[in-house]
């Protein structure tokens, strides 16, 4: 059975503290999230904490650029050993009256100092995370007007391209709004979940093989958002996310039939209101998510909890 262990807060600083994700670095836990005065707001800087096994911040640092909102930050760890920061960044040109986002990314190797950004994948489509298969990393990228995810690859500080147009979209699939997504990947297969945000608004588990061009979607009758996926085996993974649970949102965790579709163990995390996006991680053999969660005084504020499995 799924259930916590023990849970901490890790903020207190009267921020609107949102979109966290959670990275194992070096045999470190890495938490990120966007800490600004608003849920939307044009003041978002990223906040990077270094915690121990018992949640303790040992260091911390952020990632600010003027007059840009920078948004859903993720981590992950290439093969070569180096931490990158993925974010999405809103920024005003034109005196204030256009509208510029695109995708960014930073380069560490120490989760403290890190490199100047560059841009990755194409303009106002969001990149929303990326998974390194060997030395290769794949990511979805979500465009609402195109109604529409691209699949991109190769490696974010180099080259990005879009490989796959359209892997999943209303005008090809008759389902609106794909957007927010994670992949896994077990062998020669690739699986990837994808909130959706129309129509029926279920998520969609999608299954390509190598090389992953050609992709077969599952509906799976449910919604969840910001997702987060790690293999268990090759039929199986941990899936963490928004959920709609009593006719409330709340932040789960839940084993997924990758085969099947079907959901097991599923633990509701204490939550409410404004809340949820968690990211995952295992450090000496504990799981670890991350999240956040205004159910204590209205305040959002980031989470992390151990849990046993």
């Amino acid at each position: 059975m799924i259930k916590i262990k023990w849970l901490k807060k890790l903020t207190f600083n009267g921020k609107h503290n949102a979109f966290s994700d959670l990275c194992l670095f070096k045999q470190t836990l890495y938490c990120c999230f966007r800490e600004a005065s608003g849920h939307i707001s044009d003041d978002g800087v990223i906040r990077i904490l270094v915690l121990d096994s018992d949640g303790k911040v040992s260091a911390k640092t952020f990632i600010k650029i003027n007059n840009t909102d920078l948004r859903d930050p993720k981590l992950t760890v290439s093969p070569d050993g180096k931490l990158i920061l993925l974010a999405y960044a809103r920024y005003f040109v034109d005196d204030g009256t256009r509208l510029i986002t695109k995708n960014l990314c930073w380069v560490s190797q120490d989760g403290l100092s890190w490199s100047s950004p560059t841009q990755v994948g194409e303009l106002y489509w969001w990149l929303w995370r990326i998974r390194w298969r060997d030395s290769t990393a794949y990511g979805f990228a979500y465009n609402r007007k195109a109604n529409a995810i691209d699949l991109y690859q190769g490696d974010p500080r180099r080259s990005f391209h879009n490989t796959v147009p359209g892997a999943l979209s209303l005008q090809k699939h008759q389902l609106g709004y794909p957007n927010e997504s994670d992949l896994v990947f077990a062998g020669q297969q690739c699986y990837a979940l994808v909130r959706r945000d129309a129509d029926s608004y279920s998520a969609q588990l999608g299954r390509s093989t190598y090389p992953f061009k050609q992709w077969f979607w599952h509906d799976l009758n449910f919604y969840v958002g910001g997702p987060v996926m790690h293999i268990v085996d090759k039929d199986t993974a941990l899936v963490a996310g928004r959920v709609v649970y009593q006719q409330q949102v709340k932040t789960a965790l839940f084993k997924l039939n990758l085969i099947s579709g079907k959901v097991s163990e599923k633990l509701i995390l204490p939550s409410s209101g404004d809340n949820s996006y968690p990211g995952l991680g295992i450090l000496e053999k504990q799981l670890y998510l991350s999240y956040y969660s205004s159910h204590e005084d209205q305040q959002s504020a980031i989470y992390l909890a151990q849990i046993t499995l």
